[in-house]
C-alpha cells in the first residue's frame, strides 16, 4: 500500500499536466524547471509508474497519468472551493458563478430563470457559456462550470455524480412564415402533408416526440434538415425552407423576432427543461435558490 504521499509534488504534477510542460508549470509555480522535474521523478518513483511519456519537446500523459489526472482535478478544485468559504460565512460569501446553457434553449426563458443570480449580492460576476450539453456536463465534473441548464435529463451512464432538477416544461408548436402559416393552419394537422419541416437535432427528445406523432398522425413530411442551433433553425424556417418546432411558452417571442407565424400545437409533444447541480462536499443555498425560482417561473 502506497503512503506518504507528497502533496506538493502531487500539485506539481497536476499544473505540468493541465500546462503540458514542465517549463511552463515552472513558471506558474516560480520555481526552476530542473525542481519541478526531480519532484515529478520523485512522484513517479513512490507511485511506481510513470505518469508522463516524452512526446518531441513536450509531454504526454500516460494511461496512469490520465487517472491521477482526473483525481487531482477534483483534489484541488475541492481545496479551492474549501479556500472561498475561509474568507467569511459561507452563506454570505462573494463568488462567481459559471453557467453552463445547452444552445437549443430559448434564451428568454433562460434570462427569466437566471434573473435572481443577476440581482444575488452574493454573486460578483454571472459567467454564461454556450454549449452542447455533453460538453457542459463534461466541465463540470472537473469544476469548471457550477451549473447546467439543459433539455434532456442526466445520463446515468456519467462517471461523476449530480442531481437532475426538471425545472418546467412547455407544449410544442409548429410555426412557418406567411406563406406556410396561410397554406396549412386551417387544415392543420392534415395539411402537413408532404410539407417540409426543419428540426432539431435527430437524438434529441422534441425530435423523437415529432417522429412519433407523425406516425401516429399518418402524416408523411419532408425532412428539410436537422439542426442543432435553435436560433439557426428559427432562421431557416423564417427564409421559408419550412416550418419547424418551437415551445408555446416562447410563441410571442419567436413570433415576433423571426416574423412568423403559429401554425398549431402539436398533441402530448412537450420540451423539458433540467437544471444540473454538483455534488459537491460544500454545499450552497444558491443552488436551493435558483431551482426554486425556476420551478415558479
Amino acid at each position: 500500500m502506497i503512503t506518504n504521499i507528497n502533496y506538493n509534488h502531487l500539485y506539481y504534477f497536476w499544473q505540468v499536466s493541465k500546462h503540458g510542460s514542465i517549463a511552463a508549470a515552472s513558471k506558474i509555480l516560480n520555481l526552476t524547471p530542473q525542481t519541478v522535474s526531480s519532484q515529478i521523478t520523485n512522484l513517479e518513483q513512490r507511485l511506481g509508474k510513470p505518469l508522463f511519456i516524452r512526446q518531441g519537446r513536450g509531454l504526454q500523459l500516460t494511461e496512469f497519468g490520465h487517472v491521477t489526472q482526473q483525481y487531482t482535478n477534483d483534489m484541488f478544485a475541492i481545496a479551492h472551493e474549501w479556500l472561498e468559504t475561509t474568507q467569511g460565512d459561507t452563506t454570505q460569501y462573494s463568488r462567481t458563478l459559471k453557467v453552463g446553457i445547452s444552445d437549443v434553449l430559448p434564451k428568454s426563458l433562460v434570462s427569466k430563470w437566471l434573473a435572481p443570480l443577476i440581482n444575488n449580492d452574493r454573486i460578483t460576476n454571472l459567467h454564461c457559456i454556450d454549449g452542447q450539453q455533453d460538453e457542459l456536463l463534461a466541465q463540470m465534473a472537473i469544476h469548471k462550470i457550477d451549473l447546467v441548464l439543459a433539455d434532456k435529463p442526466l445520463d446515468t451512464t456519467l462517471s461523476f455524480k449530480a442531481f437532475c432538477h426538471e425545472i418546467g416544461k412547455s407544449q410544442i408548436a409548429l410555426f412557418g412564415n406567411e406563406t406556410w402559416h396561410s397554406q396549412l393552419h386551417k387544415q392543420f394537422p392534415q395539411s402537413l402533408n408532404n410539407k417540409p419541416l426543419v428540426l432539431p437535432a435527430k437524438e434529441s427528445p422534441v425530435a423523437r416526440a415529432i417522429y412519433y406523432w407523425l406516425q401516429e398522425q399518418q402524416i408523411e413530411m419532408t425532412i428539410a434538415g436537422h439542426v442543432d442551433d435553435s436560433a439557426l433553425m428559427k432562421s431557416l424556417g423564417e427564409q421559408g425552407f419550412g416550418i419547424f418546432p418551437a415551445p408555446i411558452l416562447v410563441k410571442a417571442e419567436v413570433e415576433r423576432h423571426y416574423g412568423v407565424n403559429y401554425i398549431g400545437t402539436i398533441d402530448n409533444v412537450y420540451q423539458h427543461y433540467y437544471a444540473f447541480t454538483p455534488d459537491r462536499l460544500i454545499k450552497d443555498s444558491i443552488y436551493d435558490e435558483f431551482i426554486k425560482h425556476a420551478q415558479m417561473t
